[in-house]
């Protein structure tokens, strides 16, 4: 892959390479976009029951956690819709999704460091913050690497073809 060129080229022609459409490995990448579009929800509305037993002092910090993590959800809705339906800016997408998030995690920590710690039941750990976004980097830059460089994620996507590609002298 290394040395090649990329030709951009019609959606139509795009579409009738033998690469395009969400198979292959991008069917894993479906099913866990599937998974995190329902589940971050769903994890929100836990987390929204566990805040009513909460005691009134650390009701706020609760509060502002479900909140986080309802955005947080929106966000990762929003990229499984491109996802799903195949937008060419996806991958630009994927970056300011990640950084969202990203800040969405660091302005939880610093909110929570100043309210105090919420119970152990809320699963929030209480590491360093360095590490955290140290962690949620690397995290979102294996994918967007891979992305990247799949001849199957650009031809779907991006619309682009190998300059070698057999298809593109016909």
């Amino acid at each position: 892959m290394l040395g090649h060129a990329w030709v951009p080229v019609a959606a139509e022609r795009a579409a009738a390479h033998p690469l395009y459409g969400l198979r292959g490995w991008l069917r894993l990448v479906s099913l866990l976009t599937a998974l995190t579009a329902i589940g971050g929800p769903l994890l929100t509305l836990v987390y929204a029951v566990k805040v009513t037993n909460l005691s009134p002092g650390m009701l706020p910090a609760g509060v502002v956690v479900v909140a986080l993590l309802g955005l947080g959800s929106g966000i990762w809705i929003v990229g499984a819709m491109l996802w799903f339906r195949l937008a060419p800016h996806f991958l630009a997408a994927w970056v300011e999704l990640s950084a969202l998030s990203m800040a969405l995690d660091i302005a939880a920590d610093l909110l929570l460091r100043a309210w105090g710690p919420l119970p152990p039941d809320f699963g929030v750990d209480s590491g360093s913050m360095l590490g955290e976004i140290a962690t949620s980097i690397i995290l979102a830059a294996i994918p967007w690497v891979l992305f990247w460089r799949s001849r199957r994620f650009r031809v779907t996507f991006r619309h682009e073809l190998r300059d070698d590609d057999p298809l593109l002298t016909r």
